[in-house]
């Protein structure tokens, strides 16, 4: 198993019954997948350990759908070097 280290961007900006399941979300208190907000939206970011990249990414917006309702619209990958 690898780490995969990306971010989750919602299609829109969570409503205020989501965010506050979000407090509550055994998805976000694995650590696996956080909640970040700042005056230009909403992001999770995720660190999530899986065979590969695609099984990471399908497993965080499924969990974060079923937990929460948010649908994902896009993700960055973090590209992460070790030397």
């Amino acid at each position: 198993m690898r780490e995969w280290w990306f971010t989750l961007y919602p299609e829109v900006r969570p409503s205020a019954e989501q965010s506050d399941r979000f407090c509550n979300s055994d998805v976000l208190a694995s650590g696996e997948v956080g909640w970040e907000q700042d005056p230009n939206g909403v992001s999770f970011p995720c660190a999530v350990a899986a065979p590969c990249l695609e099984d990471a990414v399908t497993w965080a917006a499924r969990r974060l759908r079923q937990e929460t309702g948010v649908q994902i619209a896009r993700v960055e990958i973090e590209m992460k070097m070790f030397g």
